[in-house]
């Protein structure tokens, strides 16, 4: 459809627009958008094409889908490229080239959008006669693509380049097939590749052939309406060869229609163009005219303003920074109260943890002494020893459930938040994080517990695991943390 005449290429194009904003399916209608620009362009219409372009480019950069975008900077850099802005032309060809390598891969799609992305930074490079590189993005389109196909859009540019080189074998030899091909497509393509042929028909001194494929040229350009810049540049060519088989009248033609074409489409058209490619696109002009306006209505307003009104103004603002530095005063002196009062409160639970340790430490000290007498009455009296052995146990449990209710009270946050933290601990894992945090050794743990020192360590492993520390963490230094 893109190869049909500019106007039912058009139609078609402006409906899909139409129909899939209605649908809202904006990824296709900006597509729509680039196609519409591109045949503006093909009818010599810069300054149409650049602005359907430069408006919709905000909403090709919001969606997810960048193959609108991509496409726009390759519409962009054609379209600069046609007024000579070639290094901004370059810029959004790799530009596109960039964001279609992301979009290919991120999508699974087929490498061809890679391949046209190669393929214009490759005719960017020939327009600005850096052939090294042009040959260089022309290998790339091969690579890219991954088999011995021939590409012939590719080949075409390979013969210009080399036709550009001064190595006519390899040119011709690019140039074979490529033409037919685009004939047969009704491709707009074969404007330029007829011109090139004509080129290097002028090289090997075949004046005949070469004015045969100028006229090719200009009437693939009239009859498909593509690539009308190309026709004034083509027109003065088949001039000059006119001019060297002394066919004079002829050539005089030629270059009047060139002239007049060449005015009509870049004289006139850059004037209208002039503020676009020199990088003044609309919303920029818009900003700036905004800008314009605020400063003079500004002006005015301040023109008009009478001593009265800015010593109000004045006081006004006074005002305001005496309350804002009152608010300011009042908040800082409330943070340095909390800070005090949590430095207190800090202390005190210091304090108060100290004596609970000491409490338990000497729990710990008379439980020594309580089993050595355990000890000593049951080899003189084992029937009584399991008597007091039994009440024992009633008073260390006892003792314990004071401890763990006394510890609560002092750090009463401490197990809610380890619980919220990791809420898979256990009441006995609870005990020993307590005792941990209070700095009780496993020795000291294990006459408070009435456990042996091997379960205590078993069980710090498996309160570590359960907390996710690494090996070079400190199972104390994480719960002295935990407030």
């Amino acid at each position: 459809m893109t190869q049909k005449v500019p106007k039912e290429a058009y139609t078609y194009f402006n409906e899909g627009a139409i129909y899939f904003k209605k649908k809202r399916d904006i990824a296709n209608y900006l597509i729509c958008i680039n196609y519409l620009s591109d045949i503006e362009h093909r009818k010599g219409h810069f300054n149409k094409a650049f602005d359907l372009i430069w408006e919709s480019l905000p909403l090709a950069h919001s969606i997810e889908n960048k193959r609108p975008l991509y496409k726009f900077h390759q519409m962009l850099g054609i379209l600069y490229g046609a007024f000579g802005k070639d290094s901004i032309a370059l810029t959004h060809a790799k530009e596109g080239l960039k964001i279609a390598k992301e979009h290919v891969l991120k999508n699974k799609e087929s490498s061809s959008s890679i391949i046209s992305s190669y393929l214009d930074v490759a005719v960017q490079y020939v327009e600005m006669q850096t052939y090294k590189n042009a040959l260089n993005y022309l290998d790339s389109c091969y690579i890219a693509q991954g088999n011995n196909n021939r590409l012939l859009f590719v080949d075409g540019v390979y013969a210009i380049t080399y036709l550009k080189l001064g190595n006519i074998e390899k040119s011709k030899t690019y140039f074979r097939n490529v033409l037919p091909y685009l004939e047969k497509q009704n491709n707009g393509f074969q404007t330029s590749i007829s011109f090139h042929i004509a080129e290097l028909k002028d090289e090997l001194k075949q004046n005949d052939s070469a004015i045969y494929y100028y006229k090719k040229s200009l009437k693939a350009i009239d009859s498909i309406e593509y690539n009308i810049k190309l026709k004034p540049k083509v027109l003065e060519a088949l001039a000059d060869t006119y001019s060297k088989t002394n066919q004079n009248f002829e050539a005089y033609k030629s270059m009047q229609a060139a002239k007049s074409i060449s005015d009509s489409l870049f004289h006139a058209q850059s004037e209208l163009n002039k503020h676009l490619f020199e990088i003044k696109n609309n919303y920029k002009e818009a900003l700036k005219k905004k800008e314009e306006q605020l400063i003079a209505q500004n002006k005015i307003l301040t023109a008009n303003k009478s001593a009265s009104s800015r010593l109000k103004l004045l006081i006004g603002a006074l005002l305001l920074f005496i309350v804002i530095s009152l608010i300011a005063i009042k908040q800082r002196n409330k943070m340095k109260q909390m800070a005090y009062t949590r430095e207190k409160n800090n202390a005190i639970l210091e304090l108060k943890n100290k004596e609970l340790t000491a409490n338990a430490l000497q729990i710990i000290e008379k439980e020594t002494s309580v089993k050595e007498l355990l000890k000593s009455i049951e080899e003189e009296n084992p029937k009584k020893f399991k008597i007091l052995s039994r009440k024992h146990k009633q008073s260390n449990k006892k003792l314990w459930d004071d401890f763990h209710l006394r510890f609560t009270q002092i750090n009463n946050t401490f197990y809610d938040k380890l619980l919220e933290l990791h809420p898979d601990l256990t009441a006995t894992d609870l005990k020993h994080c307590a005792l941990i945090k209070l700095n009780f050794d496993s020795k000291e743990m294990s006459h408070l517990l009435g456990i042996s020192i091997n379960s205590v360590h078993m069980a710090r492993s498996r309160i570590r695991k359960k907390l996710n520390l690494k090996r070079n963490e400190n199972l104390t230094s994480y719960l002295a943390l935990v407030n």
